[in-house]
């Protein structure tokens, strides 16, 4: 079984995808798989996954929809798919920096059972919503927090956390569904704490694939917001407190619409 197994969904976004796949062979040295979601891409996709078969061998696990489903379906289907001991996702614009992949495994090793999440550090373009900070090269990467409860959008946890907490919701289709499923963790009673020495590169990058998914947003938080009870949006201030990172009252009791 494998150490780690990384989930990466992509589409139409080869470039990205070719500078993920190196980054993750070039910085991981633990007993990893990787599995591809390629969500019907028409560019050159599939002779970058044709490359990274030679460089990664039965390591790499290629998944391709008929059409794209979205980044929702499409990780959960790699969760599924996957057979490493622990899971992580990683978007195509995502890079790991130096050993973080191995730190993170590393550290959910050896964590108690309470612990649902090990959130590693990633480069984010806002300030309104950091709950933890680091600098790595010159670079500040932070975790973000939703209503003051700490979540991780770039989660590493045991296979079991993942089937326990059934993956994705698919109910959402491009947002929202890391801070629920990190939601999902904090209600069952696990802990979601920060990967202080894993970091990683996410450039965010706006193309068309991104623009296309841009309407479902405000959507997927709408939902997010109607399933969860959490406090209201402190305009005023960042309320995060390291001391009290769970602010999360609960489920809401009516059920979050499809």
């Amino acid at each position: 079984m494998f150490d780690l197994s990384i989930v990466l969904p992509t589409c139409d976004r080869a470039d990205l995808l070719q500078r993920s796949i190196a980054a993750i062979a070039r910085t991981t040295s633990c007993d990893f798989e990787l599995v591809v979601v390629d969500g019907a891409s028409t560019d050159h996709t599939s002779l970058v996954l044709k490359d990274a078969k030679h460089l990664l061998g039965d390591r790499l696990k290629i998944i391709r929809e008929e059409k794209r489903e979205g980044f929702v379906r499409g990780t959960n289907k790699g969760f599924r798919a996957a057979t490493g001991r622990n899971l992580t996702w990683l978007n195509d614009d995502a890079r790991p920096i130096a050993d973080s992949l191995d730190r993170a495994v590393e550290q959910i090793d050896s964590s108690p059972a309470n612990i649902g999440f090990i959130a590693m550090f990633h480069r984010w373009n806002a300030n309104w919503n950091v709950a933890y900070e680091v600098e790595r090269g010159g670079q500040k990467y932070q975790l973000c927090h939703v209503r003051g409860t700490l979540y991780a959008n770039f989660p590493i946890a045991k296979r079991s956390t993942f089937e326990q907490l059934n993956y994705f919701d698919e109910r959402y289709y491009v947002r929202a569904a890391d801070p629920d499923l990190s939601l999902k963790a904090w209600h069952t009673g696990l802990q979601v704490i920060p990967a202080w020495e894993s970091a990683i590169d996410h450039d965010e990058i706006e193309d068309d694939r991104r623009a296309a998914d841009s309407h479902f947003g405000a959507e997927d938080n709408r939902k997010l917001f109607e399933k969860w009870d959490l406090p209201p949006r402190n305009l005023a201030f960042n309320d995060f407190n390291p001391e009290q990172p769970c602010t999360l009252r609960g489920l809401h009791a009516l059920p979050l619409a499809a």
